[in-house]
């Protein structure tokens, strides 16, 4: 990789604000630090990228990722694919865990609002009144990744998530299995949580299967929330059921730690699916049989969304979905 704007700024001793105030002479810089840094671009021969030089004198160069949960598995590969285009374009990321809080995010929003931020990558999982106020006030070019916010106007990334339950769900039908459960996650999430409760359960329909209620319990996409949902299906039901559908491989993991636990062997007793493909799903064992997700290619997709916007591109997209795969490794048992 070439000389980026990050090298630029640490060999100079400043932030890449000042760097990027440099390179499109959007505000003025210290004569001395101006010099110091026209020296460091000489000596690096560092040249911006030219979708970069393309974007408004008056811009930063700086984008904002605000995101719910830095230790999900899935937020490493979307911050990779984010970064690769971000630093392409000779511009920096700053991010930030809103923890899932609303007000939490409301404040970082208008944070990145003040710090003239060109740009936000918005992961949240709700789109409240005082979110659409924000956006409709501001106009700061924002793309949500991972969720759609219908009524929003924002463009996203994502996948659909629909589809990619119902042939996850369809993959354990045709593997003989009929008493499917599901860890689902809470409804509040409109992608993650209810787009892939309502694949499972058309799945079923469509073969004829109806739902069971006590085979489907509720977790947060933690591999705690997994293990004690599977906890309550196991004590709720006499009759368990052959296989779980659940909605992330951390619950998942959850799922078969429970049943390990309980002296159910998987899959021989119990099939699981997990959703994602993380890096754990190929580290636990048995090896989890999941959907894969390209959380990096996401993360491409969204900074060139954004870019476009920021450049006001009439003629780019305004949503991308990507591809998804279910990935078969140790834990469906094909039931005879």
């Amino acid at each position: 990789m070439g000389v980026t704007i990050k090298d630029v700024a640490k060999k100079a001793g400043v932030s890449i604000a000042s760097v990027s105030r440099v390179i499109n002479d959007s505000k003025p810089v210290a004569p001395e630090t101006k010099e110091k840094i026209l020296k460091v671009i000489k000596e690096t021969g560092y040249k911006p990228n030219a979708m970069a030089r393309g974007l408004k004198k008056n811009e930063s160069g700086l984008i904002g990722l605000i995101t719910p949960d830095m230790e999900n598995g899935t937020f490493a590969e979307l911050v990779k694919g984010i970064e690769s285009v971000i630093e392409k374009n000779s511009m920096n990321l700053i991010v930030s865990n809103s923890k899932g809080e609303i007000e939490r995010e409301l404040r970082e929003l208008h944070i990145f609002k003040e710090q003239q931020l060109d740009g936000i990558i918005f992961s949240g999982v709700k789109f409240t009144k005082k979110h659409k106020e924000y956006f409709d006030r501001y106009k700061v070019p924002t793309v949500v990744v991972s969720q759609k916010f219908p009524g929003s106007g924002l463009p996203y990334v994502d996948i659909d998530n629909f589809k990619a339950a119902y042939q996850a769900v369809d993959f354990l039908i045709k593997n003989n299995h009929q008493q499917i459960a599901m860890v689902r996650g809470p409804f509040y999430d409109k992608s993650a949580g209810k787009q892939r409760y309502n694949g499972y359960f058309e799945a079923l329909k469509d073969a004829g299967l109806k739902v069971n209620s006590s085979f489907v319990k509720e977790g947060n996409f933690t591999i705690k929330s997994g293990y004690q949902a599977m906890e309550k299906i196991l004590s709720e039901n006499e009759m368990l059921p052959t296989a779980v559908f659940a909605a992330s491989d951390r619950m998942a993991i959850g799922v078969l730690d429970c049943c390990l636990d309980n002296n159910l062997k998987v899959p021989e007793d119990i099939s699981i699916i997990g959703f994602d493909d993380i890096e754990l799903a190929t580290v636990v064992r048995p090896k989890l049989t999941t959907v894969r997700v390209d959380h990096s290619k996401l993360g491409e997709k969204s900074v060139e969304l954004l870019l476009n916007k920021i450049k006001k591109n009439k003629d780019s997209e305004s949503f991308y979905e990507a591809d998804f795969e279910i990935i078969e490794r140790e834990t469906v048992k094909k039931l005879t």
